[in-house]
C-alpha cells in the first residue's frame, strides 16, 4: 500500500527517525547506515576520510611485509619513524 503523504513544504528542515535533516546537508550512505553531514563540513570529512584510508592502507602493506608490528601501528599517534616513513611513502606511490 502507498503511504499518504503530504508535501509540507521545499528546502525546510525535516526530522528523519531521530534526526534534523537541514536544506544543504549532505546524504552519505553506507552498507551500515546513512549519515548527513552539514555543508561547511563536508571538505573536512572527506579529507580526514581521504587521510585515514591511506595510512590503513600503509599501515596494511606494512604489516604484509613485516616492518611494523600491530602494536607499532595500531596506535592514535605513530611515533616519528613510522610517521617519516609514511610520508616518504605517500610522496612515492
Amino acid at each position: 500500500a502507498i503511504a499518504d503523504v503530504t508535501l509540507a513544504g521545499i528546502n525546510i528542515p525535516i526530522r528523519i527517525g531521530e534526526v534534523t535533516v537541514l536544506p544543504g546537508d549532505i546524504v552519505l550512505g553506507t552498507p551500515s547506515g546513512v549519515i548527513f553531514i552539514p555543508p561547511h563540513l563536508v571538505q573536512e570529512v572527506v579529507e580526514t576520510a581521504e587521510d585515514v584510508q591511506s595510512r590503513d592502507t600503509f599501515g596494511k602493506y606494512c604489516l604484509s611485509i613485516g616492518k611494523y608490528t600491530p602494536g607499532e601501528i595500531d596506535v592514535p599517534t605513530w611515533p616519528e619513524q613510522i610517521e617519516s616513513d609514511y610520508q616518504t611513502w605517500l610522496t612515492n606511490k
